[in-house]
């Protein structure tokens, strides 16, 4: 275990440059193949309330999750937390076993700690069943699925 202002520095190391979506992609796709979501599809098409389509989906037996990534998270963007919501309904309300997950750069994880405005939307996304990974484009990541273990120690695998 280590604290997850450190895992996050350690993450962050040497980095100054925010990733992309082609970079997050790669990441998101990496990260499903080292956790046992064997199918990867991309731009699926989910139905809803509001139409979305996920640049890549992972599924295994258990769940399908969808995603969104948004590289820098480091304002408020109250347009882009109105759609995730809404995004987030459409996903666990119409599709069964799926859920949604926000990727975003391990950068943003000090804004997503430290600018309530930014923290609250999260936590009230998480609270209603959306996961966050957070990944750096060096086969490392972070996920969580309930806010409150952002602060929390992380555990570490060798």
């Amino acid at each position: 275990m280590v604290a997850a202002k450190t895992f996050f520095a350690r993450m962050n190391e040497g980095r100054s440059q925010w990733l992309t979506e082609a970079q997050m992609l790669k990441a998101c796709e990496e990260f499903f193949g080292h956790n046992g979501y064997n199918d990867l599809d991309r731009d699926v098409m989910f139905a809803g309330h509001q139409n979305f389509v996920s640049p890549l989906i992972g599924s295994s037996e258990l769940e399908t999750i969808a995603t969104i990534f948004r590289p820098r998270l480091d304002k408020y963007d109250m347009g882009f937390f109105g759609m995730l919501e809404g995004t987030l309904y459409d996903v666990i309300d119409n599709h069964d076993k799926a859920t949604l997950m926000l990727a975003t750069d391990s950068l943003s994880y000090d804004p997503i700690t430290k600018i309530e405005e930014i923290g609250v939307a999260i936590e009230n996304l998480m609270d209603e069943g959306m996961y966050l990974l957070f990944v750096n484009g060096r086969l490392a990541h972070a996920l969580f699925d309930d806010f409150k273990k952002l602060t929390m120690p992380v555990p570490v695998q060798d």
